[in-house]
Parts: structure tokens; C-alpha cells; sequence
């Protein structure tokens, strides 16, 4: 995916769509429209940030494991469940309806 190779998020968007733009006229693409980088780029960037609130979670249960009161290693367990849980919900909020995982 162009967008969210090239996407930075530490700039604005429309510094992105400049960026993708430019790379696929080379490519010998159609630039995409803005609406459509933003879209996408806005759409990795919250699956990058879900992506690292699981990584710091999971670091944390992993900490809390050599803590002698157990409620630390629930309490990090729980934080990983909800950035999970989180994190599902990002890569699962742009897929078509009929292909979404749905609960047993």
C-alpha cells in the first residue's frame, strides 16, 4: 500500500497526498484523489498507534510477571485485553460488512 508506506504522521495530510501523488504519477498510476489518501492515511495511522498501545500492553504484562503482587500482572493483563480488543476494532472498522469476524 503506497499510503501507508509513504504516509508519515508526523505530517499533515495533505503533505502525504503530495508525496503519494508524486510517486504514483512515476509509478505511472492516476494520482489519488485527497479525499482518498486521507482517508487511508488516517485509517494507518490508527492501526500503527493500536498496533503499538498492544506492544506496550504486552511489554507491561510482561513486567508486571516478576512483581510479587498478582493484581499487577491481572491489572497488565487486562490493559492488553483492551488494547487487543482495540486493536481489532481499528483493522475490522474498514472491511466490508459481510467479511468482519462476528461473535460465536
Amino acid at each position: 500500500m503506497l499510503v501507508g508506506t509513504l504516509d508519515d504522521p508526523e505530517v499533515p495530510f495533505a503533505e502525504t497526498w503530495r508525496v503519494v501523488g508524486k510517486a504514483a504519477e512515476e509509478l505511472g498510476f492516476t494520482r489519488p484523489g485527497y479525499h482518498l489518501v486521507r482517508l487511508l492515511a488516517r485509517a494507518e495511522r490508527l492501526r500503527r498507534r493500536a498496533r503499538t498501545e498492544v506492544r506496550q500492553a504486552a511489554l507491561g504484562v510482561l513486567g508486571a510477571v516478576g512483581s510479587p503482587l498478582a493484581i499487577e500482572v491481572r491489572r497488565a493483563a487486562e490493559r492488553w485485553r483492551e488494547a487487543r480488543a482495540h486493536e481489532k476494532l481499528v483493522l475490522e472498522q474498514h472491511k466490508p460488512p459481510s467479511t468482519r469476524s462476528r461473535p460465536p
